[in-house]
């Protein structure tokens, strides 16, 4: 008995750890992209609105695509669009800065 109730108790312990890796909140407006997609150069950036920052973990959503021939631009377009930032748990941000340390290291200390 003592086996299941322990077994029982790590698996809650297990989807708790997981949902607040998982969880996300949503920061949304107004930015403007800069894309260049050619064929020997592809560029993008984008200036986020005021108070909103990109940190490890987190996931940006460009929603507006523009409309080019064959997904190429001639130099490069800059066009307004709605981002939507996903930003990351604390946990997800912690593990995402260590496992790029991690690898960072690895290239670095690699012959």
């Amino acid at each position: 008995m003592k086996t299941l109730i322990s077994l029982g108790l790590a698996s809650i312990g297990a989807v708790a750890l997981w949902r607040w890796y998982e969880h996300e909140t949503l920061r949304e407006g107004e930015g403007v992209v800069h894309l260049q997609s050619e064929h020997d150069h592809f560029h993008m950036h984008v200036d986020l609105p005021a108070g909103m920052e990109v940190q490890p973990g987190d996931t940006l959503e460009i929603v507006s695509l523009p409309n080019t021939e064959g997904g190429r631009t001639r130099g490069e377009i800059s066009y307004p669009s709605r981002v939507r930032l996903y930003k990351a748990s604390w946990l997800r941000r912690n593990v995402v800065k260590q496992s790029g340390i991690a690898e960072v290291n690895e290239l670095v200390e690699h012959p």
